[in-house]
């Protein structure tokens, strides 16, 4: 896929770019500088399709927020696409991510636990697994949730998550009384 820049504020309006990367937020383009590479919002670029997987990704940008580790192949959200549009029997017009797990075992399985809603109104949850560097033979299970249990594993989730910011929180704490201790020697020592 390559990128036009449309944004006419920015000096590289007009300049079209291979793409590198994309995540939902951004593409990561090669540039001709040190670094090799350089970042656009969406916004700011025009998507060039250069085959039926970077159409699928202009039109449907949502499965971006899906992470794909090294060795799942894009093509993956193709087959999602398609099995979530076939358990709805509805176009796939919003998709929040709200879990996405991954691991892989060391025959090169790998098998990723999402937890979407879609539309607004489908909370599903998704086990998926294939093999690294195949673009076919994918696994996908699509289980639906009840609202009730779709609300206690929100319910669930916040409070992991809470947690999560409590501890960090506390460790961002003994780092800020280090840096303190740290200068206060310091200046006693000169």
């Amino acid at each position: 896929m390559e990128v036009k820049v449309i944004n006419k504020d920015l000096a590289d309006s007009g300049s079209v770019f291979k793409v590198r990367r994309m995540n939902f937020d951004e593409i990561i383009v090669n540039y001709p500088t040190e670094s090799g590479i350089k970042n656009f919002s969406f916004e700011d670029v025009e998507c060039i399709s250069e085959n039926n997987i970077d159409e699928f990704l202009i039109k449907n940008k949502n499965f971006l927020k899906i992470k794909l580790k090294r060795g799942i192949s894009v093509v993956f959200y193709n087959a999602l696409y398609e099995s979530l549009k076939f358990e709805t029997k509805e176009e796939i017009v919003n998709m929040d991510v709200l879990r996405d797990k991954y691991k892989i075992n060391k025959r090169g399985i790998w098998e990723k636990e999402i937890l979407l809603i879609i539309n607004n109104k489908f909370p599903l949850e998704v086990m998926a697994s294939g093999q690294n560097f195949k673009k076919n033979g994918y696994n996908i299970i699509i289980n639906k949730i009840e609202n009730s249990d779709f609300l206690e594993i929100c319910d669930v989730e916040i409070r992991n998550i809470n947690s999560e910011i409590e501890l960090k929180k506390a460790i961002i704490s003994s780092f800020r009384e280090a840096i303190e201790q740290f200068k206060n020697s310091n200046k006693t020592s000169k």
